[in-house]
C-alpha cells in the first residue's frame, strides 16, 4: 500500500518499538478511554477524512515552512553574492589604486633618476666652473680621483698631473711625512680647515691659501673633497689694514697730545684774558672815575664828561665780552653730568631768578607741561636763562608782553622745545647768523648784548645730540626751538 493508500483509509504503518508496543504519540493511534470496561470496543477521534485533512494541513504547513526557509536560504545566497561582488570590485579597485601607484612610483623614480642626472650634471658645471681648486680623494688610498680646472690657474699643475697621484706625490703637497700626517687627519675628522697654508706653484711662487675638506660617501665608497681658496691678497690686505691701524693708533695718540697741548694753551689764554686783559679795563674804568670826580682838578665841561661816559661804557662792555667769551670757552670743556631733569621745576627756578628783571613788566606768561628730558642741569640752565632772557628783552617796546613756553610734537624720538614771544622779531633770511658768535641782527642801541648768548645755546644742546632753530617775522615776534634726544643714562 502505498502513501496515497494510507490517505484514504486513515491508516499509517505503525512503527515497531523494542518493547513490541505502538509509539503513543502516532496520529492514527486508537485508544481506550481509561474509565471503559476492558471489553469495550475502541473508537477513533474523529473521522479518516478529518485525520487526513489535519495532516494534509500538517503537511502544508510544513512545505510552507519549508519554502520559507528556501527563500531566506536564496536570499542568504543573494546577500552572499552580493558581498561576494562587492569584494570583488573591492578587490578591482584596490588593484586599480595598486596600478595607479605602481605607475606613480614608476613616474616618481624615472623623475628622481631624472634630477640626479640633472643634479650630477649641475654639479659638473659647477665643479668645472668654480673659481676655487677642488681635489676629490680616494679616503682610504689619498689617491686624486678627480681635480677641477682651476687647480691650474691656482697652482700650474694641469688636471692630468693630478689623477692617479697620491696626495703626497704632487708638486705643491710634496713632503711625504708631513702630507701623510695631513692625510691622517683628514681620515678622522669629517671636516677640517686649515687658514693661510703656504703652497708652492709649478712656477716656484709662493701662496697662502684657505684649504678646507669634507668627508662622504659615494656608492658605498668614502671621499675626501678638498676645496683649496687663494687667499694671498686677502692677507696682504689684512696686513695692510693691521699696519694702518697702528698707523691710525699712533696719528691718534699724536693728536690727541696736540688737542691736549691746545687745551693747555687754551686754558693758559683763558687765564690771560681772564687776568692780564682785565687789569688795563680796570684802570680805564679806575681813572675815568677819577676825572669825574670834583676834587680831581678844574670842572669838566659837559662835553668830556659825556667823552668819559662813553669810555666807561666801552669798556664796561669790553668786560662784558670777556666774561661772555670764557663762558662760552668754559661751555665747550666742561664735562657733562647727565641726570633726568624736570624742565617745569626748571622753568620755575628760571623765573625765580628773572624776577628782578620782569619786575614792573606786563609780562602774560603761558607756560605748558614740558617732558622730563636727559641732560646736563646746569647747561640746560644756562639754555633757559639766555632763551627767556632774550625773549623779556625783544618784547620790552610791548604794552602787553607774551611769552609761551611749551613742547612741540616729538619728531624722531626727541622731545622739542620752544620759546615764543611778540616782540620784535628778525628777519627769517639771517636766521643762520642767529646762533654764530658775535653775530647780532639788532644794533646794540636798540637791544644791549654781547651776541654769545645763542652761540652758547647751540654748543649746549649740540652737546648733549640735540637741534637748535627759529622762526621770526620782523616787529612780528620769533619763535626759538631746541630738542633733546630721549634716551637712558648712559
Amino acid at each position: 500500500m502505498n502513501s496515497n493508500d494510507s490517505l484514504i483509509t486513515g491508516r499509517q504503518p505503525t512503527p515497531v518499538r523494542e518493547s513490541g508496543r505502538t509509539a503513543a504519540g502516532d496520529i492514527g493511534e486508537v485508544k481506550k478511554p481509561q474509565d471503559a470496561p476492558a471489553d469495550a470496543p475502541v473508537t477513533d477521534h474523529g473521522t479518516p477524512m478529518e485525520q487526513a485533512d489535519s495532516r494534509t494541513d500538517q503537511a502544508n504547513t510544513r512545505t510552507r515552512q519549508a519554502n520559507t526557509r528556501t527563500q531566506e536560504a536564496e536570499a542568504r545566497t543573494d546577500q552572499a553574492n552580493t558581498r561576494t561582488d562587492q569584494a570583488n570590485m573591492r578587490t578591482d579597485q584596490a588593484n586599480t589604486r595598486t596600478d595607479q601607484a605602481n605607475i606613480r612610483t614608476e613616474q616618481a623614480e624615472a623623475r628622481s633618476v631624472e634630477a640626479l642626472k640633472a643634479s650630477g650634471l649641475l654639479y659638473r658645471r659647477l665643479f668645472e666652473t668654480a673659481q676655487d681648486g677642488i681635489l676629490i680623494l680616494d679616503a682610504d688610498t689619498g689617491q686624486v680621483v678627480d681635480a677641477n680646472p682651476f687647480m691650474k690657474d691656482l697652482l700650474g699643475y694641469s688636471q692630468e698631473e693630478f689623477l692617479g697621484k697620491k696626495l703626497w706625490e704632487i708638486g705643491p703637497f710634496k713632503g711625504e711625512a708631513a702630507s701623510k700626517l695631513a692625510f691622517a687627519e683628514l681620515q678622522r675628522a669629517d671636516c677640517i680647515r686649515y687658514e693661510g697654508l703656504p703652497l708652492e706653484t709649478k712656477a716656484g711662487l709662493q701662496v697662502e691659501v684657505e684649504f678646507i675638506s669634507n668627508a662622504y660617501l659615494v656608492d658605498k665608497k668614502q671621499l675626501i673633497q678638498c676645496n683649496i681658496r687663494n687667499i694671498t691678497e686677502r692677507k696682504r690686505a689684512e696686513a695692510e689694514i693691521l699696519r694702518l691701524n697702528e698707523t691710525l693708533e699712533q696719528s691718534v695718540a699724536i693728536r690727541t697730545a696736540q688737542l691736549q697741548e691746545a687745551n693747555k694753551e687754551l686754558q693758559a689764554f683763558s687765564y690771560s684774558v681772564s687776568h692780564d686783559l682785565r687789569a688795563p679795563l680796570r684802570h680805564i674804568l679806575g681813572f675815568v672815575d677819577l676825572l669825574k670826580k670834583e676834587d680831581a682838578g678844574p670842572p669838566l665841561s659837559e662835553e668830556r664828561l659825556g667823552h668819559l661816559s662813553t669810555i666807561s661804557h666801552a669798556a664796561t662792555r669790553m668786560g662784558q665780552l670777556i666774561d661772555d667769551l670764557l663762558a662760552f670757552s668754559r661751555v665747550g670743556r666742561a664735562a657733562m653730568q647727565k641726570t633726568e631733569i624736570d624742565l617745569d621745576q626748571l622753568i620755575k627756578e628760571t623765573l625765580k631768578e628773572m624776577e628782578v628783571d620782569t619786575k614792573g613788566r606786563n609780562i602774560v606768561w603761558e607756560i605748558e607741561m614740558l617732558p622730563s628730558v636727559w641732560g646736563d642741569r646746569s647747561l640746560l640752565r644756562m639754555v633757559l636763562v639766555n632763551l627767556i632772557s632774550n625773549a623779556v628783552k625783544f618784547t620790552g617796546a610791548r604794552t602787553e608782553a607774551r611769552i609761551e613756553i611749551g613742547c612741540a610734537p616729538d619728531e624722531n624720538d626727541e622731545s622739542v622745545i620752544f620759546i615764543r614771544d611778540n616782540g620784535a622779531g628778525f628777519n627769517p633770511k639771517y636766521t643762520k647768523k642767529l646762533f654764530g658768535v658775535f653775530q647780532r641782527l639788532h644794533s646794540h642801541d636798540e637791544f644791549e648784548g654781547t651776541g654769545i648768548g645763542l652761540a652758547n645755546v647751540q654748543r649746549i644742546i649740540k652737546r648733549h645730540g640735540g637741534r637748535v632753530w627759529a622762526d621770526g617775522v620782523v616787529d612780528g615776534g620769533a619763535t626759538f626751538y631746541f630738542s633733546i634726544p630721549k634716551q637712558i643714562e648712559e
